[in-house]
Formats: structure tokens, C-alpha cells, sequence
């Protein structure tokens, strides 16, 4: 049975949860030989696929992606080795894609859909890494939260932010006794308000990493070239403006593999 990472934030439009979880799910793919399927909450077309392509499918929209599978949910014949069937390849037998659909949909309707066939995937994919709704209005991203084997809170380099979820403010009750770890986003080291800092005037008891700003990773993500750039930083070295960011997300990544109970063997990528 595979395990669910849920990638989610207190705050909406702050704290770069979509570009996270592509470069972590991204780069973890690349450094590991396990078989892990991308998605969001959204079940209509969100950001997080424009980072890997320009919207647009040689094949029609409705024969793949959410809107294939919720034709076998409803029919009952959704089989877990036939989920990759209808998602887009990033990384071949190491990261597919699981677009939304084209209509919006009644929002409970919605929910049991997107649960129904996670719980499928389960059962073929490693790691599954779901792009949540920021806060905890959405009943999806409640379920989410309550159900994931791993939670990676993402946070802007805001205090007031950072210290309203530490102080239990915006403590979601779904993350009460649940393994999570906290990412600081589109990090500025030559901030006052460091992680240091941060760690120093918090009484923070989970794992807590930055995830720099890059402006490489920044303009692949607006050409939707992420695929490519992740590929090319395989071997990255020291002196390289995105080494920083590559590291970054290896050092959490390698945390994730550790709360996910999972050997931490790499191999040369793909």
C-alpha cells in the first residue's frame, strides 16, 4: 500500500505549497526508485500542470485524467494498474501527472470521487503527492489531512504567519498526533528573520527545512519547463545558481523517505 504526502498551508496565495510539492515530488523522483503520482485537490486544471506542459493534450481532455476515472468510479471498473493509463508522464516509471477536469463539479460529488480513486492508487503507486487546499474550510482538505501518512506544511518567511501556527491558531485539529514536517518558502537566507531565528523564538518539536527562492526554477515554471530543468540539475554542482534550491529539496526529501518508513537507497537517476 503506498503513502499519501499532503502538501498544504495555513495561508492561500503565501506560501508556494504548488512549486514545493512539484520540486519535491520532482527531484524525488529523479533520486529515488519509487513510482509516485502527482495531483491536486482542485479536479479542475490548476497551476500546478502548467508547470510541466502548456495546458494542451494531443489527446482529447476527456480520455484522460480525472475526467476518465471518474467514468470508472462511477461504473465500478477503476482497477489500480489501470490509474498511469489516463495520467501524463514526467519521469517514466518514476512521476506521472493526474490532471483535473475540464467542468467544475458539485463539490461533495467531488470529494468521494477524488478520495475513490486515491484509495485505488494507493495500491500502485509508492508515494502519493496531493497539492491541497490551503486552510481548513474544505472538507476534502480535512479528510486529506486526517488521512495522510505525511503532512508537509508550508509557511511564508512571515512571523506573524509562522507563530500563528506554532502558537495553535491555525493548528488544524486533523494534524493532532500525525507526523509533519514544516517548509519555509521561497526562503531569503540574508533575512533577520532566519530559520535559525525562527527556530530560536518558536518551541518547534517537528522537523522544519527552507525551500530558497530560485529564480532558474522560477522562469522554468513560467516557460513550463520544470520537467526539463529538474533533469538537467540531476548532477548539479556547487557554484551552480540552483544548487541552493537542489539541496534544499534533497535534505527534505531524504526527511520524508525517513517519516515514510522507507530505505533511503538512491541510484543514478533516471
Amino acid at each position: 500500500m503506498g503513502k499519501t504526502v499532503v502538501s498544504w498551508s495555513t495561508v492561500h496565495g503565501q506560501s508556494g505549497t504548488t512549486a514545493n510539492t512539484v520540486a519535491l515530488a520532482s527531484m524525488f523522483g529523479l533520486d529515488y526508485p519509487f513510482r509516485s503520482l502527482l495531483t491536486h485537490t482542485q479536479l479542475t486544471f490548476s497551476t500546478l500542470e502548467s508547470l510541466y506542459s502548456k495546458g494542451q493534450r494531443a489527446k482529447g481532455f476527456e480520455d484522460a485524467g480525472m475526467e476518465a476515472l471518474e467514468r470508472l468510479v462511477k461504473s465500478k471498473l477503476l482497477k489500480p494498474d489501470a490509474v498511469s493509463d489516463y495520467t501524463d508522464t514526467i519521469y517514466k516509471n518514476r512521476l506521472d501527472l493526474l490532471f483535473g477536469n475540464q467542468q467544475e463539479r458539485d463539490a461533495e460529488d467531488s470529494d468521494h470521487i477524488l478520495r475513490s480513486i486515491l484509495q485505488v492508487a494507493k495500491n500502485y503507486y509508492d508515494v502519493l503527492w496531493i497539492d491541497a487546499h490551503s486552510g481548513v474550510h474544505n472538507a476534502t482538505t480535512r479528510t486529506l489531512l486526517k488521512d495522510a501518512d505525511l503532512v508537509l506544511v508550508n509557511l511564508p518567511q512571515n512571523r506573524y504567519v509562522i507563530e500563528r501556527f506554532i502558537s495553535g491558531q491555525d493548528f488544524p485539529e486533523e494534524l493532532k498526533d500525525k507526523p509533519y514536517i514544516i517548509l519555509i518558502s521561497m526562503y531569503d537566507e540574508s533575512s533577520a528573520y532566519s530559520l535559525k531565528n525562527i527556530k530560536r523564538s518558536n518551541k518547534i518539536k517537528a522537523p522544519i527545512f527552507s525551500i530558497p527562492y530560485e529564480t532558474g526554477f522560477k522562469d522554468a515554471a513560467n516557460q513550463s519547463a520544470v520537467t526539463q530543468y529538474f533533469h538537467r540539475l540531476l548532477q548539479v554542482k556547487k557554484g551552480d545558481p540552483s544548487y541552493s534550491l537542489i539541496h534544499s529539496v534533497r535534505d527534505v526529501n531524504t526527511a520524508i523517505m525517513k517519516q515514510l518508513g522507507y530505505s533511503a537507497v538512491e541510484d543514478d537517476g533516471l
